[in-house]
């Protein structure tokens, strides 16, 4: 009898949960962010001393009219890297010195590289307007390696849509190099803004 009941039971949760939608085939509705709210796809584009790749334009998720409050993402993604990197206050990128001097230039990383992007609004007792910026990537052709990491304020305009960083510093990995040669980890002093259009 215990057996009969068991299996009637799990009868009845399979026909339960028959119905509901658990993936890709589910009906079309709203997505939601991870901060909550429904998503809206926007073509994202960098302008500064980080660069989108005119030829290889990209889109991402986002929060509906509020797309930098939650994170956005795309992997690969094209980024040119120009010969400044738009920063014009090293004393600024630099603070205390404890991280040593950073530099404008990009130098020998200039180029068009390839990989993997983010930008996610940081919360956990951190100030309302700071972000973490990632770009893990190698050059188009797939050699030399990046790995830059931005944790700074961030001023949103345009209507929340753009998100502009002004001489903040770009944590380049010790790993990193600009075609596969000796190491260049020297930090970088960054200007640049990420726009979202829907």
């Amino acid at each position: 009898m215990k057996s009969a009941c068991a299996l009637l039971a799990l009868l009845g949760l399979a026909a339960c949960n028959a119905d509901t939608p658990t993936g890709p085939d589910s009906p079309a509705g709203p997505l939601f962010a991870r901060g909550g709210g429904s998503q809206t796809l926007y073509a994202i584009t960098l302008a500064g001393g980080l660069e989108s790749d005119p030829t290889h334009p990209f889109s991402a998720m986002g929060v509906t009219g509020d797309p930098f409050s939650a994170k956005v993402s795309a992997d690969p993604v094209y980024l040119t890297l120009p010969a400044s990197a738009g920063g014009d206050d090293l004393a600024a990128c630099d603070g205390d010195g404890s991280l040593g001097p950073s530099t404008a230039s990009w130098g020998g990383y200039s180029g068009v590289w390839r990989g993997s992007f983010s930008v996610t609004g940081q919360k956990g007792g951190k100030p309302g307007n700071s972000y973490h910026v990632a770009f893990g990537a190698t050059r188009e052709d797939g050699s030399g390696f990046l790995w830059l990491v931005i944790n700074a304020p961030g001023v949103k305009s345009n209507d929340k849509l753009t998100l502009s960083f002004t001489n903040v510093r770009g944590l380049v990995s010790a790993g990193s190099t600009p075609d596969g040669g000796p190491a260049d980890s020297q930090d970088r002093c960054l200007s640049f803004s990420i726009t979202a259009t829907p």
